[in-house]
């Protein structure tokens, strides 16, 4: 018998979308690119609060004060 992923989850990480993060449901207000640091792409984010966060895909979610 195979086994396998039935679906794989999305988000829309567009500017302006609301994407979830955990228990965090922030929307994303941009993308900074990130050549040169061999990094994936950071995303600037903000919670309907206006907290600010900075998302980098395999290294997590920082507050930013």
């Amino acid at each position: 018998m195979a086994y396998g992923r039935a679906g794989k989850a999305t988000q829309d990480w567009s500017e302006g979308s609301e994407v979830r993060v955990g228990f965090l449901t922030l929307r994303v207000v941009r993308k900074v690119a990130t050549p040169g640091d061999h990094r994936p792409d950071r995303y600037e984010l903000v919670s309907a609060k206006g907290v600010r966060y900075e998302f980098t895909p395999h290294m997590g979610l920082e507050r930013v004060s």
